[in-house]
């Protein structure tokens, strides 16, 4: 963890942690909003938005070039991979999933959220109803 540690935050996303040397690369990408985020040591070196599921960041830092690699491995189950090379050698890789790995955990969310959107849609038709007459 960074000193600071910038990424802990209530910001939900995906939250990446490498090592170089004395140097901390930390990593952060936003399911919600697609905002991608990579610090070294505190310091923001690069950011940008994306919807795609895949991205690269690529910056130079003390002497060396640096690429991070953002991949959807799976979208359905939220799972992530982030991939740190430096000189196009690969450092580290790590995988993170945004659903627990207990599946019937993963199961009630998903109930969980389909449930929740089928309420949500049911209100909101019910005060559209309410406005514009019968549909």
């Amino acid at each position: 963890m960074m000193k600071n540690d910038i990424l802990n935050t209530k910001k939900l996303g995906y939250k990446f942690y490498f090592q170089d040397g004395d140097n901390q690369i930390a990593c952060f990408g936003s399911y919600f909003t697609g905002k991608e985020e990579v610090f070294v040591n505190d310091d923001l070196f690069s950011k940008k938005r994306n919807i795609n599921c895949a991205s690269t960041h690529s910056f130079d830092f003390d002497g060396s070039k640096y690429q991070v690699k953002y991949d959807m491995l799976n979208i359905l189950t939220g799972r992530m991979e982030c991939t740190l090379y430096k000189n196009g050698n690969v450092i580290d890789k790590q995988v993170q999933c945004s659903l627990p790995n207990d599946p019937k955990k993963a199961a009630f969310f998903i109930a969980g959220c389909t449930l929740g959107g089928a309420v949500f849609g049911y209100a909101t038709a019910t005060i559209v109803e309410l406005f514009v007459g019968k549909l």
